[in-house]
């Protein structure tokens, strides 16, 4: 019996063996997209135009040599600009012979686009403030404390020069991140960008990340600033208290000496409606609520 399911077995997969050789025998079509890589560029030259992100090509050979090029390492299809530089017209059926992917057996029928413009132009250096893409989830009750840090703010970059200096930011690839209610540094990859290189492919994103809460400064006294010397000014309350929000790491060392209320003798003088607002000045990273009270009364004295 077990003799007989080894003979049926091996029948099978002699018999699909003999088919799937036949079958590729036989001529067959199929279609690739292919990104373009740009080759034999002039030392320190490259190229400043967008490409299209890939071409169409349509081949036709037997089943094993498709099936070869399917396996393969293909990535690219590579063009050559064979060392000229300024403006070129590259025709992709004369740029086959630049492909290693391409074999006796398989037959190029179509290419698109046909042709290609291409700028080749010379490299030029700049240090582009690094912009990133974040898409940020908190907890509730949590958020970004300070604004977020990049390490290093600005990397150096080499790339075709009419671009580059137009420039001045550089994106990271997109990061996004769940349930945020702590402190938390990432490593951020740069983007890729055609024709533009650096040493730098990472950079450090810190995000200050705490429970957002909500306090309030009393007994703030108000000043008022550029007066004369021979006039006083009464000022009715002369404290105030202001509510803020922000980190609790924050928010809970913020003492009144940290918090400046003053009314510019300007804004008294010119007044007409018989009361001043206060302006307030407060450490960075809180946002003001409310000021209690937002109006002043006066009383002027001169000497």
């Amino acid at each position: 019996m077990n003799k007989k399911i080894y003979i049926i077995i091996v029948s099978v997969l002699f018999s699909v063996t003999v088919w799937v050789s036949i079958a590729l025998s036989d001529e067959y079509y199929s279609t690739y997209k292919l990104p373009i890589a740009v080759i034999d560029l002039p030392s320190g030259y490259t190229v400043g135009n967008n490409l299209p992100e890939s071409i169409t090509v349509r081949l036709k050979g037997d089943g094993w040599k498709l099936m070869s090029f399917e396996l393969g390492s293909t990535e690219y299809f590579y063009v050559s600009v064979k060392g000229d530089s300024g403006v070129i017209t590259a025709n992709l059926l004369a740029n086959v012979e630049n492909n290693p992917w391409f074999a006796a057996g398989i037959n190029i029928l179509d290419i698109t686009p046909k042709n290609i413009r291409l700028v080749v132009e010379p490299i030029a250096e700049k240090k582009l403030k690094i912009i990133p893409e974040l898409n940020l989830d908190f907890k509730e009750g949590y958020s970004l404390a300070t604004k977020v840090l990049v390490e290093p703010d600005s990397v150096l970059f080499r790339g075709p020069a009419s671009v580059i200096k137009q420039m001045e930011t550089y994106s990271t690839k997109k990061i996004s991140l769940k349930n945020l209610d702590q402190k938390t540094s990432v490593l951020a990859e740069l983007q890729d960008l055609r024709g533009f290189e650096t040493d730098q492919k990472f950079v450090n994103i810190i995000l200050d990340v705490q429970r957002i809460v909500e306090n309030s400064i009393n007994e703030i006294p108000v000043n008022v600033i550029n007066k004369p010397t021979n006039v006083e000014v009464i000022l009715i309350p002369n404290t105030i208290s202001c509510t803020f929000r922000g980190g609790v790491n924050i928010l809970g060392k913020i003492s009144v000496n940290d918090v400046i209320a003053t009314v510019d003798y300007n804004s008294v003088i010119t007044d007409t409606l018989g009361f001043v607002k206060p302006e307030i000045q407060s450490p960075e990273n809180l946002n003001l609520l409310s000021v209690r009270p937002d109006k002043l009364k006066y009383v002027i004295k001169k000497f």
